[in-house]
């Protein structure tokens, strides 16, 4: 949608609306999903849900399935800048009373509150920040690629030589830093 979106007469008047059902069912990355949206500056409104990858369109409370999924998004959204509608396309279970579905709406509310102060964590947690830095692949000359696009960083980024026998040897460590971002979700942090 968002190069269609390029080749309308007023595409500064569209964006995209991304649900994290929706992708999810299709296998694909909602955090991707939505990062693409905000570097394009095409995310115009986003559905927070939850949902099991290859199921129905579930539309569960947000968090409730993909809680590092969520986690994610809830980072990027917050640390972008994105100061858009964050809209809740979800419900609760077909078995709940009234009393359960505004059990299920503050859920939805609570947990993304919630991610959003664990993200806060994320960015002040030495062990975190530290594996993060060390994951960083310093590259001369390529600094300025890593934000945004266009055709021009697009040539360069193929003019430049890797040496990928050497990225491979480095470990990056992302063992380190997933365990540390699931033992902060999980509260041990």
């Amino acid at each position: 949608m968002i190069g269609f979106i390029s080749t309308l007469d007023h595409p500064e008047m569209v964006g995209v609306n991304p649900e994290f059902a929706h992708e999810t069912m299709a296998g694909l990355s909602f955090v991707h999903a939505v990062a693409q949206a905000i570097d394009a500056g095409k995310l115009f409104h986003i559905d927070l849900n939850d949902q099991k990858m290859s199921r129905f369109d579930q539309d569960l409370r947000f968090g409730a399935e993909n809680l590092k999924s969520a986690f994610f998004v809830v980072k990027l959204l917050e640390e972008s800048g994105y100061d858009g509608p964050r809209h809740f396309d979800a419900h609760a279970l077909r078995t709940e009373d009234e009393a359960g579905v505004w059990e299920f709406a503050k859920g939805c509310m609570r947990s993304y509150l919630i991610l959003k102060d664990k993200v806060e964590q994320f960015g002040k947690d030495p062990d975190i920040q530290a594996a993060i830095e060390a994951y960083k692949v310093r590259d001369d000359g390529l600094e300025d690629l890593d934000r945004g696009y266009s055709s021009a960083k697009a040539e360069a980024l193929k003019a430049r030589a890797f040496d990928r026998e050497a990225l491979g040897r480095r470990g990056p460590g992302l063992e380190r830093l997933d365990q540390l971002t699931v033992e902060l979700l999980l509260g041990v942090r």
